[in-house]
């Protein structure tokens, strides 16, 4: 089935090059191209497309775009739908912020010809498509919500269950709710119930910060230290980083 995406998008030209590549493929289909925030909010709710493309570059200001409440909405519309930004002479900070709001990707006006599409498969398959600035921004932010979640532990029993460890990797690997309700035999408000308890326990907002904070799970052992456990999630989350690296360079060549 091709991947539905929703163009939200004011660059005349930058459409026309999109609707002409969507056209010489079949893997992706653009099931509309609505103007405004407005429109953009009803058409999310009445296609629920798999991937909106989010134009921010004519806005005067990242913020109206990128503040938590709009991509909240969008979430709460379509949960399965993920967001890519269009943006152009932006910051790393502003770039990753917009990131740890929901965003799964951002492509630059200047390298839309070039990845667009490669940007809109990746994310539909449950990646992140970003640079290795902007990730490096997410790391130092994870790493310091890991340093106060460590605290909160020395406090209280283990931040999550088995239950919730599960769910979290099912996240890590890009499944969705309905996907991860399959895989355990419960249902999707279950997993919904669950996750919200793992957002609360971890201090975190949406699943995208879950996905780069969780590490690959390792057997229970007793006598595995803090020192154990970060060392553990530090690692995963430079590989993380390279695999951004990939995405980076890969969009770079041919």
């Amino acid at each position: 089935m091709a991947i539905s995406l929703l163009a939200a998008m004011s660059n005349t030209t930058l459409l026309g090059i999109l609707r002409d590549q969507v056209a010489q493929q079949q893997e992706t289909e653009l099931v509309g191209a609505p103007k405004g925030l407005r429109q953009t909010l009803r058409a999310v709710r009445r296609v629920r497309p798999d991937v909106l493309l989010l134009d921010a570059t004519s806005c005067n200001r990242m913020d109206k775009w990128c503040r938590p409440a709009l991509l909240a909405e969008v979430r709460r519309s379509s949960p399965d739908t993920r967001i890519i930004l269009l943006l152009d002479a932006l910051t790393e900070h502003s770039i990753a912020r917009a990131l740890e709001q929901g965003a799964r990707g951002y492509i630059s006006t200047a390298a839309f010809s070039d990845c667009c599409l490669r940007a809109i498969q990746a994310v539909s398959r449950g990646e992140v498509w970003v640079g290795r600035k902007e990730l490096t921004c997410i790391l130092d932010d994870l790493l310091g919500r890991l340093e106060q979640a460590e605290s909160a532990a020395d406090e209280s029993a283990a931040l999550l269950s088995q239950r919730e460890l599960e769910i979290a990797d099912a996240v890590r690997l890009g499944l969705t709710n309905k996907e991860i309700a399959r895989k355990m035999c419960i249902s999707p408000t279950t997993v919904k119930t669950h996750l919200e308890h793992i957002f609360h326990k971890l201090h975190l907002s949406h699943r995208v910060q879950l996905a780069i904070l969780t590490p690959h799970r390792v057997p229970d052992n007793p006598s595995a230290t803090s020192k154990t456990r970060r060392v553990i999630l530090t690692s995963h989350l430079w590989l993380t980083y390279m695999y951004a690296f990939v995405l980076d360079a890969a969009s770079t060549m041919s």
